[in-house]
């Protein structure tokens, strides 16, 4: 009878040790960043991809024209990895408008017109910030 005692209370004693030896959650500590995505990489590719269906949905763009800016966004991935300019944020800002407007001349005018009607229209949609999203 002492023997299960013994046993038992050891147990006991072992398990409520074990249970207050683990750490508790701390969300900031050793968290994996969220995954980059390099240029050249399939997750990026697959995201030029989305913009350029998403445009070519709005404006209706020719195969000529998604080949055309699917080169500018390659080569402005390519330039951007050769340089530095993604730590200096207005060199990026900088280097983001010269291919925002390398793409928008690839577009007629009439689509140019579509694609700022599509862009106006959306502005408005997303409400001032307060009360309850829909």
């Amino acid at each position: 009878m002492k023997k299960t005692i013994f046993a038992l209370a050891t147990i006991a004693l072992l398990s409520t040790g074990v249970s207050m030896a683990q750490r508790g959650y701390n969300p900031t500590v050793n968290r994996n960043p969220a995954p980059q995505t390099l240029p050249g990489s399939r997750q990026d590719e697959i995201k030029e991809e989305i913009k350029i269906d998403r445009l070519d949905a709005i404006v209706n763009l020719s195969r000529k024209q998604e080949k055309e800016i699917k080169r500018i966004e390659d080569r402005y991935d390519k330039m951007e990895m050769a340089s530095r300019q993604r730590r200096n944020p207005k060199m990026y800002q900088r280097f983001q408008a010269q291919k925002q407007q390398e793409i928008l001349n690839v577009l007629t005018s009439k689509q140019r017109e579509k694609w700022f009607a599509f862009q106006q229209s959306n502005r408005f949609d997303r409400g001032n910030g307060y009360g309850r999203r829909s």
